[in-house]
């Protein structure tokens, strides 16, 4: 999918919040600004290129002005740790629940809203509870998922944000309990924004339900453009007959390959303007959108 108008002022607003939390020199941040409002996408001049690669770009400018390779790693280290908290709890009710896999579909998608500056800070096992009950998801989406999931003997799922990758955890183990799947976790390669890389999941033993791999695309990209990734992801990816794919920037890239279609099921929260608009749903909703 390629940007929006929204998408700009969106891109913006994270640039300078990141910064904010990087550099106290009001004028390195004005600096920064000019710098990155000469990008001609940030201009409304140029609408044919995705999101991510704009996010890319602009990453390019706050690793430059932070001098730092990976600006947001405490950022992602206690996304992860806080989340790491909730999962006890978390497991004990997917182990009650009725459908273990609309509920842990649920919390993975849920776990989506965990956004670069975001946090989890307060949130306890009864919210996360009565967040469950409220949130309404496709259920014949969720049926047409579980039939595909039943025809295939391995899924490559695609990963995204950390903190969300705990929730991930939890869907994989459950699908590998009641289905008995192999699964390839595929994270990035390079830092960019809270992404997990390879060793964000380690920390959250994602190794102990997945094999676990990076994209091999040697830019930071909230993104996977297959064509940028490794042989080896490329190869798993084309011979794969179930694809799982995690949040807005993997649906924003993967959604452009028509060679993809019917294959990938993409999980993200309506978070934004053109997310819900291209999926005809109100904001906030979970989507569970098969390509």
């Amino acid at each position: 999918m390629k940007i929006w108008p929204e998408c700009i002022p969106c891109v913006l607003k994270m640039s300078l919040d990141v910064m904010r939390t990087l550099i106290n020199d009001e004028k390195q941040i004005k600096r920064f600004l000019t710098e990155v409002l000469e990008l001609k996408p940030l201009r409304g001049e140029d609408y044919s290129i995705t999101s991510p690669e704009i996010t890319r770009n602009v990453w390019s400018k706050i690793k430059e002005f932070s001098g730092l390779e990976d600006p947001l790693k405490a950022k992602k280290e206690e996304q992860n740790r806080k989340a790491l908290d909730l999962y006890p709890g978390a497991k004990e009710i997917i182990k009650k629940s009725n459908d273990p896999i609309v509920e842990t579909l649920k919390l993975a998608i849920l776990g989506n809203s965990i956004d670069s500056m975001g946090d989890i800070k307060g949130f306890s096992i009864e919210e996360m509870v009565k967040l469950l009950h409220e949130s309404w998801i496709d259920t014949r989406a969720v049926e047409e998922l579980k039939k595909k999931i039943s025809n295939v003997r391995k899924i490559v799922y695609i990963g995204d944000n950390c903190g969300e990758i705990v929730f991930d955890k939890l869907l994989i183990e459950t699908l590998h309990h009641i289905y008995h799947t192999d699964i390839i976790f595929i994270t990035r390669t390079l830092p960019i924004l809270n992404d997990a890389i390879f060793e964000d999941a380690l920390s959250v033993g994602m190794n102990e339900v997945a094999t676990v791999i990076e994209n091999g695309i040697f830019e930071p990209l909230p993104g996977t453009f297959l064509d940028r990734a490794s042989k080896e992801v490329r190869h798993l990816i084309n011979d794969s007959k179930l694809v799982i794919s995690k949040g807005l920037g993997n649906y924003d890239t993967l959604s452009e390959d028509q060679n993809l279609r019917g294959k990938i099921s993409f999980l993200l929260r309506g978070k934004c303007y053109p997310s819900c608009a291209a999926h005809n749903v109100p904001f906030g909703s979970l989507i569970l959108h098969h390509f």
